[in-house]
C-alpha cells in the first residue's frame, strides 16, 4: 500500500510541478481518464487496508534433512581388565623324597669333619630307642604327625636344615648341629632323606 501511495504523491507532485502552482492542477481531457483511475485506485486501497492481513507462505521442514547432527553412543564396553605378570609359582611341597637312598646311607654314615662325627653316631636306624638323638625307624611314620601342615619329607628335610624349628620332646634343643644346610647342597639332604624313607618296620 505504501508503495501505490508513494506512487499517486509522486504523480501528483509531478502535476504540480509542472503547473508552476501550488493550485489544483488542472487535467486535460486526456489526462482525465488517468485521473479517475487513480483516484478510485486510491479510494480501493484505503478501503482494504484496514483489514488486510499478512498471511505467511506454509514452510516444510524435509523429512529427509536431518534436523540434528546424531553423534554415535559412548562404547559402553568396560576397558580389558589387565592381565598381572606371571608370578613365579611357589614351590610344590613334595610328598615323597625323590632322591637315591643309595647315595643317602653312604651320607649318613660318612663322618664329617666340620662336626666330628656322622648322623649315625647319634641315631639308630633300626629301632625307635634314643642312642643320643631319637632313634629314626619308622621316622617318615611318625613326622606324618609332627607338624601341623607339614608333610612327612617336609618336616625330615626341617629337621635337618633347621633343627631348632621343631624340637623332639624330651630332647634338648641344639643336640643336631645347625650347620647341615651348609654342609650338603639340596641334592645330598634329598638322597639322606630318600634313605630314611626306606627305614620301616617290616
Amino acid at each position: 500500500m505504501k508503495t501505490v501511495s508513494r506512487i499517486v504523491v509522486a504523480v501528483l507532485g509531478l502535476l504540480m510541478a509542472a503547473c508552476g502552482t501550488v493550485a489544483t492542477p488542472v487535467f486535460s481531457e486526456q489526462a482525465q481518464g488517468t485521473r479517475e483511475a487513480l483516484a478510485v485506485t486510491v479510494e480501493h486501497l484505503t478501503e482494504i487496508a484496514p483489514t488486510a492481513t499478512f498471511t505467511p507462505l506454509p514452510t516444510s521442514t524435509p523429512t529427509d534433512v536431518p534436523t540434528a547432527t546424531s553423534v554415535p553412543p559412548t562404547p559402553t564396553t568396560e576397558p580389558p581388565t589387565a592381565v598381572p605378570a606371571t608370578a613365579t609359582p611357589a614351590p610344590v611341597a613334595q610328598a615323597e623324597p625323590s632322591g637315591d637312598p643309595v647315595k643317602g646311607k653312604e651320607y649318613f654314615e660318612t663322618m664329617r669333619t666340620e662336626v666330628n662325627f656322622a648322623c649315625a653316631t647319634c641315631h639308630y636306624v633300626d629301632k625307635e630307642d634314643q642312642l643320643i638323638g631319637p632313634g629314626l625307624l619308622n621316622v617318615s611314620v611318625r613326622a606324618e604327625t609332627r607338624v601341623a601342615g607339614e608333610t612327612a619329607y617336609e618336616y625330615i628335610h626341617n629337621s635337618i636344615v633347621n633343627p631348632s624349628a621343631f624340637v623332639v620332646p624330651n630332647f634338648p634343643d641344639g643336640l643336631m648341629p645347625q650347620v647341615y644346610k651348609d654342609l650338603w647342597t639340596e641334592e645330598q639332604i634329598n638322597d639322606i632323606i630318600a634313605y630314611l624313607f626306606t627305614l620301616k618296620s617290616q
